[in-house]
């Protein structure tokens, strides 16, 4: 029994342990299927998630904590500059970023930030860099998602740069310049230092724009950019604000540092630049200002560094001006003069003087040149000198000039109506307002307003006007003629006296200029231009008018060497309209005949180097029948020996340069017949020896003049 006991017992135990293998052989086979059912879910899906990373268009990185790359897609692997992502498994991505300053994965720190990192190929790419928190497969990882910004970070530089630099030159524009000063007197208030604007404008730059191109003058700019960008700048700035405008701010400490500068400055300007294989020499002028002392705002003291460049200018260039109170002080004095004048001009201010042009043949007034005046509350009656020039500088000369034209054409309309008959007035024309055809308009708009012969009309038209843009002047010139209004050429013989654009210029009539008129009685090279000018006035069919004619003498030449009208003081002042239409009623305002008789009047040579006694002589004489020519040396007095028959030659004996004696020894070769007279304070014999025996001396003249002596040896000349 119990035999059996034991072996069911035994059976029973097999069976359980039989049991307990098969059970364990099943667990262990089902584990098995499970894990291969898991490796193969999460390989499914490790797969899954590769393939959605490498199509996704934006770059991708899936790294540990510490920044081992444990995937990346395509995108990223071009990104960060390597060939295929496999590359970049188990690097740091960390380790690629160059800003120091920045860490994304430091406590606290950006989750979405720029940063510039360090390719595999070496090179540097900036990019935009999201950065996430996960578990992916049940571990903590990082997913960054990177956008290269190289581009944009690129554009946004270059938008920058170009915003504050200059684009043809590359220096500091006028937003950068400012922000530099200020931060230049920020330090220089720090350190207890100065700071020197110094403001550059090039002297001959227009010329060389003009007449070369804007080619070469691009290249003038970029020359003159190179070399202050080349000077001891000490961290200062070098600017270019447009034009020819260029600024240099520099740190200084003494005035030797300011001296040294200012001439580093003007060498370099001075230095010549080759244009079409030929040297040009520019030249600048400098107008420098200080902080402390004028100012601590950036705009003043780069305005006031203007304002000296201005008087630099002024006195000629190629110079430096430094700031001075007295500078601003009339610059506020010309703003309130220009302020005034704009008030002027709306409220009837202005006034017109007339002066009688006359014919020389007849003797009649046969026009007048209408000249403007301002007769202000606050500075009393104002010629054009006191504010012509402001005028042309703010362009309200336009708007004087069209004023002009209407007070002149209602003045015509005046005299007409008043009995005086059509009278020609002429205008000055001013160079801005040729600049376009609005002048054409105005002129036709001023004569139909008023009703009056467009040939009642003169424009006159300063010579050198045309040189600037020549074609564009002759354009509109040709309009204004069209019109039938009547032009003179103004100033003829002190511009560039260009024939070639004369020939083409519809003018009636061609004004000498004063400056050749005054030296008529003692010049002659003057009377041989004036009797070049008017042969040239008539062989191109024009009238030949001299200006500025103050005494019956010039009157003479002028008639003698043909000239057919003229207009100066001698005949009139320029006066208001009523006093003119007293002058407008005379039959003829002078007598030619009486005139002519005068051009037949003995000439007498008168040389003294003291005007004094010149003046002296001239008023004892203006009573006798004399053509007086007068002379300060030997050596003016020469030409004119060669150009005119004396009947007397009165010398001092002290003249600088050749003495008296010596030059009437000359003039007994050159005209014998001519009486000598030797004026001297000397009583030494042997002067007056010598005067005799080598100029052949006739009289003598002590000083002081005697009126009466000198009387009476001229007397018998007019006789």
């Amino acid at each position: 029994m119990s035999d059996e006991i034991e072996a069911a017992l035994r059976r029973a135990i097999d069976r359980e342990k039989k049991a307990r293998q098969y059970a364990e052989s099943l667990v262990e086979e089902r584990t098995e299927s499970l894990r291969l059912a898991y490796e193969k879910l999460r390989n499914a899906e490790e797969q899954e998630f590769f393939d959605v990373l490498s199509k996704m268009p934006c770059a991708v990185l899936l790294a540990q904590v510490s920044g081992e790359i444990s995937l990346a897609n395509p995108a990223a692997a071009e990104i960060l500059g390597f060939t295929q992502e496999a590359d970049l498994i188990g690097l740091n991505w960390l380790r690629m970023v160059v800003d120091d300053e920045v860490d994304p994965l430091s406590e606290g720190g950006q989750e979405d930030v720029a940063i510039l990192l360090r390719k595999g190929d070496g090179s540097f790419s900036a990019v935009h860099i999201i950065i996430g928190s996960s578990a992916f497969l049940g571990r903590p990882v990082r997913i960054i998602i990177l956008h290269d910004v190289s581009e944009q970070r690129r554009l946004h530089h270059q938008l920058r740069y170009q915003a504050t630099h200059d684009g043809l030159t590359g220096l500091a524009n006028r937003a950068r310049l400012l922000e530099r000063l200020s931060q230049h007197i920020a330090s220089a208030r720090l350190h207890g230092m100065g700071l020197t604007i110094f403001f550059i404008d090039l002297d001959k730059f227009k010329f060389i724009n003009d007449s070369q191109g804007h080619a070469a003058g691009d290249i003038v700019l970029c020359e003159i950019a190179k070399r202050l960008q080349t000077l001891p700048l000490a961290g200062g700035t070098a600017a270019r604000l447009g034009g020819d405008e260029f600024v240099v701010a520099v740190p200084t400490h003494c005035a030797m540092d300011r001296l040294q500068m200012a001439e580093a400055i003007l060498a370099a300007i001075l230095q010549p630049i080759q244009l079409d294989r030929i040297d040009q020499i520019m030249g600048g002028s400098i107008g420098a200002a200080q902080y402390p002392e004028h100012g601590s705002d950036a705009e003043i003291l780069l305005k006031r560094a203007d304002i000296a460049m201005y008087h630099a200018k002024e006195g000629g260039g190629s110079a430096v001006c430094y700031f001075s109170e007295h500078m601003q002080q009339e610059l506020d004095s010309r703003r309130l003069l220009e302020s005034r004048l704009r008030y002027a001009i709306s409220h009837n201010e202005l006034v017109l003087h007339y002066q009688p042009q006359v014919d020389l043949s007849t003797g009649m007034l046969v026009s007048v040149e209408a000249l403007v005046r301002w007769q202000s509350p606050d500075y009393g009656l104002l010629y054009p000198g006191a504010f012509i020039s402001m005028a042309e500088e703010t362009g309200l000369i336009c708007e004087i000039g069209q004023w002009v034209m209407l007070a002149a054409c209602q003045q015509i309309l005046s005299w007409q109506q008043a009995g005086m008959g059509w009278v020609r007035v002429a205008v000055n024309v001013s160079p801005l307002e040729l600049g376009s055809d609005a002048i054409v308009y105005r002129v036709a708009d001023a004569l139909a307003c008023h009703g009056i012969p467009p040939e009642c009309l003169e424009l006159e038209i300063t010579e050198s006007l045309s040189i600037s843009d020549p074609e564009l002047a002759l354009a509109i010139i040709a309009q204004i003629k069209a019109l039938g209004v009547a032009l003179a050429i103004d100033d003829f013989g002190v511009g560039y006296s260009n024939l070639g654009y004369l020939k083409r210029f519809p003018a009636e009539r061609l004004k000498i200029d004063q400056s050749f008129v005054r030296g008529l009685s003692h010049s002659a090279h003057d009377k041989a231009i004036v009797a070049t000018i008017i042969q040239l006035a008539r062989s191109l069919s024009m009238q030949a008018l001299a200006e500025g004619v103050e005494t019956e003498q010039e009157a003479q030449i002028l008639l003698e060497l043909g000239a057919h009208l003229i207009q100066g003081y001698w005949i009139s002042r320029p006066v208001s309209s009523a006093d003119l239409e007293v002058m407008l009623r005379q039959a003829c305002v002078l007598d030619p005949k009486q005139l002519l008789g005068s051009v037949n009047s003995p000439c007498v040579l008168v040389i003294d180097d003291q005007p004094v006694i010149l003046e002296l002589i001239q008023h004892i004489l203006s009573g006798l029948s004399l053509q007086l020519y007068l002379a300060d040396s030997a050596e003016s007095g020469l030409p004119l020996l060669e150009h005119h028959q004396f009947a007397a030659i009165v010398c001092d004996y002290q003249l600088p340069g050749e003495d008296g004696i010596a030059f009437l020894a000359r003039a007994k070769l050159i005209q014998p017949k001519a009486l000598r007279i030797l004026i001297t304070a000397s009583t030494d014999l042997a002067v007056l020896r010598a005067a005799i025996n080598i100029a052949r001396v006739e009289h003598f003249l002590q000083k002081p003049v005697d009126p009466v002596q000198l009387l009476s040896m001229m007397t018998a000349l007019s006789a």
